[in-house]
């Protein structure tokens, strides 16, 4: 079908902003959907998308997750499109179509993976028409964009296409309720042998039942609001498909149509556990074997922008994205460092430095966020850095961590020359997404110092 002339033009326009910009080596994974979208505004309902589109949303962990597809599709032999390398809004998809489509707006891959920012699904879902939807959770988020929950359900719940597949959190009971005439899949994790689970989050997104606003009687939850709930007028948590039944030798044991599956995990955090359950249920339900997802499976390894680590003077330096202006993600992250055992030594760096072009001076999130789980006495150095490093000071002493532990710099690459290595057996540095310089600042200071005492 012939489409309008503004597709054509946009098509032609953008690969050529496109060449240019990567001849000039800067990053075309945003700017040619954003000028091509401000010229033509239904640019992205005329591309004949590939066979199966996968879309993958959620609050907390859809970077994770898509990711895992990507390389569970590609290791068993589908030729995908994918935006990991770029943005998840609609400017950043169009940008991914525009560069892969064929002048007539069609596609050579069989496959696309899009991992989809939640705000944008309105913009996005009925245009790219997924076949398949993944969605992680819906938790509170940034206080500027997605702080309340049941606004960012409203807008996925009213643009998913109704010939779309779902794969569901059964454990989260707000995004398990999606679209609830589709066909779907529920993955979960069940209280596991041995589990500290985090109950004492400030945050709790769902405490009253969605049917009749009674009191959700919780059988257990991990953390925030995310575990097994019901009510008395009959609502309760859906059947999990796939189940995560225990953690061990570094593998999520998951049950399914009552037997037993295997898959290597990434890291053992509750976080890891929900992301490859999420990525495994969608690959099994995809039609794909037991064997091939675990073959696959065994060849994941988390992007080092959201975890990493590294020896310095024999002692482990574990870096963790925790995602400033997000109290849940950003908890979760706490809630890692108080469970990781012996001394500990933490830098914080979460200026949303992003914010430099869009300003928000709303600190509201820090309030929310469980501070509170670093007044452990195995907590022995605080290290705040940034503009806001203040503000956190005095969050961490209202969340009663002894003042004493708190160094606080204006600069955020100066947080290495206060650390006190002899008090600690670990590092863990929290950083925002936007902080990666400043990362990798850091890093280097602390192999430096590394090589300074090796001499």
């Amino acid at each position: 079908m012939r489409k309008p002339l503004r597709f054509y033009i946009s098509v032609i326009g953008a690969k050529f902003i496109i060449k240019l910009m990567r001849l000039l080596k800067r990053n075309a994974t945003n700017l040619p959907g954003e000028i091509m979208l401000m010229f033509y505004p239904d640019l992205l309902k005329h591309f004949d998308m590939p066979e199966t589109v996968i879309a993958v949303t959620g609050t907390n962990g859809k970077t994770t997750v898509s990711n895992m597809i990507n390389n569970i599709l590609t290791d068993n032999g589908y030729n995908i499109i994918n935006n990991s390398f770029g943005g998840n809004v609609d400017t950043g998809i169009a940008s991914l179509l525009l560069d892969n489509c064929t002048l007539k707006g069609g596609f050579k891959t069989d496959t696309a993976v899009l991992e989809v920012d939640e705000r944008s699904a309105a913009r996005v879902l009925p245009c790219v028409r997924p076949d398949w939807l993944v969605c992680t959770n819906l938790q509170r988020d940034s206080m500027k964009r997605n702080a309340h929950t049941e606004f960012i359900f409203n807008i996925l719940n009213s643009n998913i296409p109704s010939k779309t597949k779902l794969v569901l959190n059964g454990d989260d009971l707000i995004s398990n309720r999606l679209a609830p005439k589709n066909e779907r899949v529920h993955f979960g994790i069940a209280q596991l042998k041995d589990e500290n689970p985090t109950l004492d989050n400030i945050i709790c997104d769902i405490v009253n039942c969605p049917e009749c606003g009674s009191k959700l009687d919780f059988s257990f939850r991990h953390y925030n609001h995310i575990g097994r709930a019901s009510c008395s007028c009959g609502f309760k948590s859906p059947e999990i498909d796939f189940e995560v039944t225990a953690c061990e030798n570094g593998e999520a044991v998951i049950m399914h149509n009552g037997k037993e599956e295997r898959y290597k995990l990434p890291n053992n955090r509750i976080t890891d556990l929900y992301n490859t359950g999420a990525a495994v249920t969608f690959a099994r339900s995809f039609g794909l074997s037991y064997e091939q997802v675990a073959e696959s499976m065994s060849k994941v390894k988390v992007v080092k922008s959201r975890y990493d680590s590294f020896t310095v003077g024999g002692k482990e330096v574990i870096i963790s994205l925790a995602k400033g202006q997000n109290p849940v993600a950003c908890s979760g992250v706490c809630d890692f460092v108080r469970k990781e055992k012996g001394d500990k030594a933490v830098i914080m760096i979460l200026e949303d430095l992003y914010d430099a072009k869009r300003t928000s001076e709303n600190i509201a999130w820090i309030y929310e966020t469980d501070f509170e789980f670093f007044k452990g006495k195995d907590i022995k150095q605080i290290i705040v850095g940034g503009k806001r490093a203040d503000d956190y000071m005095v969050r961490l002493l209202i969340a009663g961590v002894d003042k004493q532990k708190i160094f606080c710099c204006r600069n955020e690459t100066d947080t290495v020359k206060l650390l006190k290595q002899e008090l600690a057996d670990k590092i863990i540095i929290m950083y925002d997404l936007f902080n990666t310089e400043s990362l990798s600042s850091i890093k280097q200071q602390l192999k430096s110092l590394d090589s300074v005492q090796g001499e």
